[in-house]
């Protein structure tokens, strides 16, 4: 049963991709002259993402900390990274901002073409000249007031453990002289098992407290990434803990 009605939502969202790109394409022309920051594309990118959350029966997102998040300001974010699930739920945050992604997503059909068109930051993994374009790109929208957010991982998690972070989040937020909002999310790497959508799943966004642009001025980048990591691995095993519990 579970198979014929992953079958059937996956068909649901197709179509509403394809007619929702249609739309999210006409916006697009129409606003990107004079919407430098792409604030009409996020709005619209915010809502087509929380769609999918209200489709697929019994997916809820429970999120924390909100009150963290200083909308004045723009932040590095950075995350644990489970899933592609992870990309519309963290539309959660309260915030405009970018995605820093590597530069082969941009290649897919309608996903990758709308990330050209919300501006969204490729990475070129792996070359210092990748990593050093990144940094000089989001520099250039925090400097506008829009967040970036990174998989400081750098990929995935395949066993939904939190691996070595990348310290590349790290030099931006230090270089652009900007905060670090680090938060931990979890439930997407449950979402489906194989290609059947897993139904009835629970997803939690969790803000933690922020690092203010003066403390990430003086850190030293090694110990400041190994302090996230440890910050964001410790939330999430009480995360994890809790939906044992629970």
């Amino acid at each position: 049963m579970s198979s014929v009605l992953s079958v059937f939502f996956y068909l649901l969202v197709v179509v509403f991709t394809l007619l929702y790109f249609l739309l999210f394409g006409v916006v697009f022309l129409l606003t990107v002259a004079f919407d430098r920051k792409r604030e009409v594309i996020h709005h619209l990118s915010r809502f087509w993402t929380r769609c999918y959350f209200w489709m697929i029966p019994g997916w809820r997102v429970q999120v924390e900390g909100l009150e963290r998040v200083d909308r004045t300001k723009p932040w590095v974010v950075v995350v644990n990274h489970q899933s592609m699930v992870d990309i519309p739920l963290m539309y959660v945050l309260p915030l405009d901002f970018k995605w820093v992604a590597k530069k082969g997503v941009y290649k897919w059909p309608i996903f990758g073409w709308v990330m050209r068109m919300h501006g969204d930051i490729g990475i070129e993994r792996g070359t210092t000249a990748g990593v050093k374009k990144m940094i000089h790109e989001s520099r250039k929208w925090l400097s506008m007031g829009v967040s970036v957010i990174v998989f400081p991982e750098g990929t995935r998690s395949r066993d939904l453990e939190i691996h070595r972070f990348k310290e590349g989040a790290f030099v931006m937020a230090q270089r652009a002289e900007v905060g670090i909002l680090p938060c931990v999310s979890d439930g997407s790497g449950h979402s489906s098992r194989g290609w059947r959508i897993r139904f009835g799943n629970r997803f939690r966004v969790r803000v933690l407290p922020p690092v203010s642009a003066e403390e990430v001025a003086q850190a030293d980048v090694k110990e400041l990434t190994a302090r996230m990591q440890r910050l964001v691995s410790e939330e999430y095993e009480k995360i994890r803990n809790k939906e044992i519990k629970d």
